[in-house]
């Protein structure tokens, strides 16, 4: 049985966090403006989710996806379909999702969404940013208004899962994430909001995406070759190495997938 804690950061935004054992914690993010609210994205087993969102805004909703992992567009996302409420994803990562729910929720659910797409809640613009890397469909979502970046695990949570099946290779996330160190990387009172907020001791900022390119250089040019890790996942053990740089704490990887 997962629990939902809902936190309120601001008057425009609401953390809505999920537990459960053994180890389930993750994070969406409520954002409402004038006119409409955009919930970003929709946790993993919980179906109270919809509930707790109506009961926090009666205004037009829509939802965004930030990548296709089921702990981001869980179950309860079938409520808000029912509903009528939009459900944006990017399509590159339809096929992964579908494929790790057997089908059950149809393409056509989603509304397809891409680079520079643009959310206006009223007084709140969302920008979308394609990120491929830890999912080839990725995406982060720019508050400029209010300088928040909204990553989902586009960039990690100052842990980072690049070790896994369907992850790009990591020259290939280089590229992504150049792209949002050179516009953001310098960026003042820049906030970023992740997909597993807990995951990091403080507040994630611009020195974060700088760090992340840093470390991910280091990792390509063998200047960092990492510790040697196993964990067990889809039930069976995988090796992945583990380094860490700065505001990064610990960003596992594949050696074969650079």
């Amino acid at each position: 049985m997962s629990r939902l804690t809902v936190g309120q950061i601001r008057y425009d935004l609401f953390q809505i966090n999920e537990t459960a054992e053994p180890g389930l914690n993750v994070d969406a993010y409520l954002l409402t403006g004038s006119r409409k609210a955009v919930l970003i994205d929709t946790l993993q087993e919980s179906e109270a989710l919809y509930d707790t969102v109506k009961r926090l805004t009666d205004l037009p909703l829509e939802v965004i996806i930030t990548h296709g992992h089921p702990d981001h567009a869980g179950r309860g996302l079938r409520q808000f379909h029912e509903a009528g409420v939009p459900v944006y994803m990017h399509e590159a990562d339809l096929p992964l999702y579908q494929n790790m729910f057997g089908g059950e929720f149809p393409g056509e659910w989603f509304t397809e969404i891409n680079e520079k797409d643009v959310f206006d809640l009223g007084g709140i613009t969302l920008e979308t940013i394609l990120c491929k890397g830890h999912t080839p469909g990725s995406i982060v979502l720019f508050d400029e208004q209010n300088r928040r970046l909204f990553t989902g695990d586009a960039v990690g949570s100052g842990m980072f899962w690049m070790q896994i099946e369907g992850c790009t290779p990591l020259h290939e996330f280089r590229q992504e994430l150049l792209k949002l160190t050179e516009r953001f990387g310098n960026m003042k009172n820049l906030r970023i909001y992740p997909g597993h907020r807990w995951q990091s001791p403080v507040q994630l900022n611009a020195q974060y995406l700088k760090d992340t390119l840093a470390l991910t250089d280091q990792i390509l040019n063998h200047t960092d070759n990492g510790r040697e890790c196993v964990m067990e996942f889809a039930g069976k053990p995988l090796a992945y190495k583990e380094a860490s740089y700065g505001m990064m704490s610990a960003y596992s990887y594949n050696p074969e997938n650079l």
